[in-house]
């Protein structure tokens, strides 16, 4: 049996009243975009059309049970379908850009959940940081010139400035238009709503994890220099307050991406 919530005569509203099954969503007119053990993420054709080229409109996070104890309906625990369609919410009261959610539904037996779907809109006209900084040659004059870097540490400053931390801030995490400077960020479940004002400590993970995609796509330092200037100008903060936290935090996660090279 599910539980949840979806946008009443939404797409996903509609689909569910007639097949009744999230998880045929993925063996529909479907772009499957990421696929491993605990999750899949797939892009959805919602709409009748005759053009093979018609925009996919549904967006759909399947998540599964990293373990058996991860299964286990903890009472102060959410599921992250439920995590991601509430912070969406929240963003976009504050003026955060996220794709408008459509609903989340949790299948559960008793105590233990079986697995989650996550429902929003797909962008269309948008390509993640990671994709655009391997395929996107001009996407470094874009960061520098074309203004693009202090559009994306407004966003953050703005992200955290509502209480959120996003959890994974990695540069495939985060979506932006093909030609206006709008960053939008996905992949929530991960994000905490943590208090009116985060202070150095809470927000270094996000950063460092931001910084270290910006390195390992050979963006130059003085790029990633002026995207902490204009998030602590933002913010209100000093650069110096963020050094020590980020950096402590920056070293761990080069150490760890250093040993899954490795393996």
């Amino acid at each position: 049996m599910f539980q949840g919530v979806v946008i009443v005569d939404s797409s996903i509203d509609r689909f569910l009243q007639t097949d009744g099954s999230p998880e045929t969503l993925f063996f529909r007119n479907t772009e499957l975009i990421k696929s491993h053990g605990s999750t899949r993420t797939a892009l959805v054709e919602m709409s009748p059309s005759n053009s093979a080229s018609a925009p996919p409109d549904l967006f759909v996070k399947a998540f599964y049970n990293k373990s058996p104890l991860h299964s286990f309906k903890h009472p102060f625990r959410k599921h992250r379908a439920q995590t991601q369609w509430q912070i969406s919410w929240h963003l976009l009261e504050h003026g955060v850009l996220v794709p408008e959610p459509m609903g989340y539904l949790i299948k559960q037996k008793g105590l233990f959940w079986r697995e989650g779907y996550f429902f929003s809109e797909a962008l269309s006209g948008c390509d993640n940081l990671g994709t655009l900084a391997k395929n996107d040659k001009g996407l470094s004059d874009r960061l520098d010139s074309g203004a693009l870097i202090e559009a994306l540490a407004g966003a953050i400053a703005l992200l955290h400035d509502s209480g959120v931390t996003h959890g994974d801030l990695k540069w495939s995490n985060i979506l932006v238009h093909g030609k206006r400077n709008e960053p939008w960020f996905v992949d929530l479940d991960a994000a905490k709503l943590r208090g009116r004002f985060l202070g150095p400590g809470y927000v270094a993970r996000d950063l460092a994890r931001f910084v270290l995609s910006g390195v390992e796509a050979g963006t130059d330092a003085s790029i990633i220099n002026r995207f902490l200037d204009e998030y602590a100008l933002r913010r209100k903060v000093t650069r110096e307050s963020l050094h020590r936290p980020v950096t402590r935090v920056l070293r761990k996660l080069k150490k760890r991406h250093k040993k899954k090279l490795r393996k």
